[in-house]
Protein backbone atom coordinates (compact mmCIF):
# COMPACT_ATOMS: atom_id res chain seq x y z
CA UNK A 1 0.00 0.00 0.00
CA UNK A 2 1.45 3.31 -1.03
CA UNK A 3 0.62 6.74 -2.40
CA UNK A 4 0.61 7.54 -6.10
CA UNK A 5 1.30 11.16 -6.94
CA UNK A 6 -1.36 12.93 -9.00
CA UNK A 7 -2.29 16.52 -9.79
CA UNK A 8 -0.19 19.33 -11.14
CA UNK A 9 3.09 20.98 -10.24
CA UNK A 10 3.03 22.65 -6.79
CA UNK A 11 -0.52 21.32 -6.23
CA UNK A 12 -0.10 17.58 -5.77
CA UNK A 13 -2.75 15.15 -4.64
CA UNK A 14 -2.17 11.52 -3.79
CA UNK A 15 -4.12 8.31 -4.32
CA UNK A 16 -3.78 5.41 -1.93
CA UNK A 17 -3.29 2.29 -4.03
CA UNK A 18 -2.34 -1.31 -3.52
CA UNK A 19 0.58 -2.03 -5.78
CA UNK A 20 3.25 -4.62 -6.39
CA UNK A 21 6.51 -3.14 -5.04
CA UNK A 22 8.69 -3.51 -8.18
CA UNK A 23 6.25 -1.30 -10.10
CA UNK A 24 6.97 2.39 -10.48
CA UNK A 25 5.64 4.87 -7.90
CA UNK A 26 3.24 6.48 -10.38
CA UNK A 27 2.51 3.27 -12.23
CA UNK A 28 -0.86 1.56 -12.45
CA UNK A 29 -1.94 0.11 -9.11
CA UNK A 30 -3.93 -3.04 -8.43
CA UNK A 31 -6.76 -1.20 -6.72
CA UNK A 32 -7.64 2.32 -5.56
CA UNK A 33 -8.41 2.72 -1.82
CA UNK A 34 -8.75 6.47 -1.33
CA UNK A 35 -7.11 9.83 -1.81
CA UNK A 36 -5.24 12.47 0.16
CA UNK A 37 -5.20 16.17 -0.71
CA UNK A 38 -2.82 18.11 1.56
CA UNK A 39 -4.10 21.49 0.30
CA UNK A 40 -7.72 21.09 1.36
CA UNK A 41 -8.90 22.31 4.74
CA UNK A 42 -11.74 19.79 5.05
CA UNK A 43 -11.96 16.21 3.78
CA UNK A 44 -8.22 16.01 3.25
CA UNK A 45 -8.29 12.26 3.46
CA UNK A 46 -10.96 9.91 2.14
CA UNK A 47 -10.37 6.17 2.58
CA UNK A 48 -12.44 3.05 2.02
CA UNK A 49 -11.94 1.65 5.50
CA UNK A 50 -13.23 -1.87 4.81
CA UNK A 51 -11.06 -2.20 1.69
CA UNK A 52 -7.99 -1.08 3.65
CA UNK A 53 -8.62 -3.72 6.32
CA UNK A 54 -9.25 -6.45 3.74
CA UNK A 55 -5.94 -5.70 2.00
CA UNK A 56 -4.11 -5.63 5.32
CA UNK A 57 -5.60 -9.08 6.07
CA UNK A 58 -4.24 -10.33 2.74
CA UNK A 59 -0.76 -9.24 3.77
CA UNK A 60 -0.37 -5.87 2.07
CA UNK A 61 2.36 -3.90 3.81
CA UNK A 62 1.80 -0.13 4.02
CA UNK A 63 4.68 2.26 3.53
CA UNK A 64 5.78 4.30 6.53
CA UNK A 65 3.89 7.37 5.27
CA UNK A 66 0.66 5.40 4.80
CA UNK A 67 1.06 3.82 8.23
CA UNK A 68 1.49 7.26 9.85
CA UNK A 69 -1.68 8.53 8.17
CA UNK A 70 -3.59 5.41 9.25
CA UNK A 71 -2.39 6.07 12.81
CA UNK A 72 -3.63 9.66 12.69
CA UNK A 73 -7.03 8.44 11.49
CA UNK A 74 -7.22 5.83 14.27
CA UNK A 75 -7.40 3.00 11.75
CA UNK A 76 -4.05 1.48 12.67
CA UNK A 77 -5.06 0.90 16.31
CA UNK A 78 -8.26 -0.73 15.09
CA UNK A 79 -6.25 -2.87 12.67
CA UNK A 80 -4.01 -4.08 15.50
CA UNK A 81 -7.11 -5.20 17.42
CA UNK A 82 -8.45 -6.98 14.32
CA UNK A 83 -5.11 -8.73 13.76
CA UNK A 84 -5.18 -9.94 17.40
CA UNK A 85 -8.51 -11.62 16.67
CA UNK A 86 -10.77 -9.23 18.59
CA UNK A 87 -14.23 -8.39 17.26
CA UNK A 88 -14.28 -4.67 16.57
CA UNK A 89 -17.16 -4.51 14.09
CA UNK A 90 -19.02 -1.96 16.24
CA UNK A 91 -15.94 0.09 17.16
CA UNK A 92 -15.42 3.17 14.96
CA UNK A 93 -11.95 4.36 14.04
CA UNK A 94 -11.47 7.53 16.08
CA UNK A 95 -9.01 10.05 14.61
CA UNK A 96 -6.51 11.72 16.88
CA UNK A 97 -7.25 15.36 17.67
CA UNK A 98 -5.18 17.84 15.73
CA UNK A 99 -2.81 19.88 17.87
CA UNK A 100 -2.19 23.31 16.43
CA UNK A 101 0.75 25.38 17.50
CA UNK A 102 -0.11 28.85 18.70
CA UNK A 103 1.98 31.69 17.44
CA UNK A 104 3.53 33.96 20.02
CA UNK A 105 2.37 37.54 19.83
CA UNK A 106 5.02 40.21 19.74
CA UNK A 107 4.81 43.88 20.44
CA UNK A 108 5.12 45.45 17.01
CA UNK A 109 6.52 48.71 18.43
CA UNK A 110 9.96 47.35 19.28
CA UNK A 111 11.85 44.43 17.82
CA UNK A 112 12.28 41.43 20.08
CA UNK A 113 16.07 41.59 19.99
CA UNK A 114 16.38 45.36 20.67
CA UNK A 115 18.13 46.36 23.86
CA UNK A 116 16.97 49.26 26.01
CA UNK A 117 18.88 52.47 25.35
CA UNK A 118 21.73 53.14 27.74
CA UNK A 119 21.70 56.36 29.77
CA UNK A 120 23.80 59.07 28.18
CA UNK A 121 26.97 59.87 30.12
CA UNK A 122 26.82 63.06 32.15
CA UNK A 123 28.30 66.05 30.37
CA UNK A 124 31.71 66.90 31.70
CA UNK A 125 31.98 70.18 33.50
CA UNK A 126 33.21 72.75 31.02
CA UNK A 127 36.05 74.89 32.26
CA UNK A 128 35.03 78.38 33.26
CA UNK A 129 35.79 80.92 30.66
CA UNK A 130 38.47 83.32 31.62
CA UNK A 131 37.80 86.98 30.96
CA UNK A 132 40.76 88.83 29.67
Amino acid sequence: MRFTKMGRKNRETYRLVVDHMPNRRDGRGITFLGFYDPFRKENKLVLDEQAVYSWLKRGAAPTETVRNILKKQGMWAKWLQISDGKDVSAVPAVPKPVKRKRKKKRDKGTPADAKPAAAAPAAEAAPAEVKA
